[in-house]
């Protein structure tokens, strides 16, 4: 495997713009399992608030450059979210931090309240950990079930995928990108499969990480 660069499929999912309010969190993050030679390798290295597709495209270059440079990976939301709202829980995490006396790097303050915030879109991310592209398809298709026992009404979508948003190639299978399904049903059968309703999926890995695979 060479790189994965999913700069174009996560433009896909970002039908908004910069007057719209809305951003998508962009982090660089250096994994300690990419680095085992370190003693402290976990670091975010820089974040963004992705404000719309021409401003991915802007900051492509450096995401690019500091993942190299790293040997760090690129993640991003998969839903937009609010500024407005953004602000609001800033306000209120520091807020609590001086009530209690807390004294917290406002940097940390910021990513903490970035990644905890909701999207203004339900978007779901399956983490289908295999490289089993059957297995994939098997997840992909009892998905299809539980939908359309839910939503009778999407029958006639079901070979388009209903809740299906996106498809995003990872290092080690797929993320899922989908609308909420039952998933009481879901984990009953695919115990090991996580779902994760507020989660990042891959924007950039680098070749220097993607080859230890």
């Amino acid at each position: 495997m060479t790189t994965i660069d999913n700069f174009d499929l996560i433009k896909g999912l970002m039908d908004f713009e910069e007057s719209d309010n809305l951003f998508m969190h962009l982090q660089i993050l250096r994994r300690g399992k990419d680095h085992p030679d370190l003693p402290a390798a976990n670091k975010l290295i820089k974040s963004w608030l992705v404000r719309s597709r021409e401003h991915l495209d802007s900051i492509k270059e450096e995401v690019v450059f500091l993942c190299e440079h790293y040997k760090a990976r690129a993640y991003i939301s998969c839903a937009p979210k609010s500024i407005a709202k953004l602000n609001t829980l800033i306000l209120r995490k520091l807020a609590d931090n001086l009530h209690t006396g807390n004294v917290i790097n406002p940097w940390h303050v910021f990513n903490s309240a970035c990644g905890e915030l909701q999207g203004v879109e339900k978007r779901w991310v399956v983490d289908v950990d295999t490289t089993d592209k059957g297995l994939s398809e098997v997840i992909k298709l009892e998905i299809d079930r539980i939908w359309v026992n839910t939503h009778p009404n999407d029958w006639g979508k079901l070979r388009e995928c209903a809740w299906l948003i996106s498809e995003i190639p990872t290092l080690n299978g797929v993320h899922y990108i989908s609308r909420p399904f039952n998933l009481q049903e879901f984990s009953m059968r695919f115990l090991d499969t996580e779902v994760k309703k507020n989660g990042l999926t891959a924007l950039y890995v680098p070749q220097c990480i993607c080859e230890k695979i």
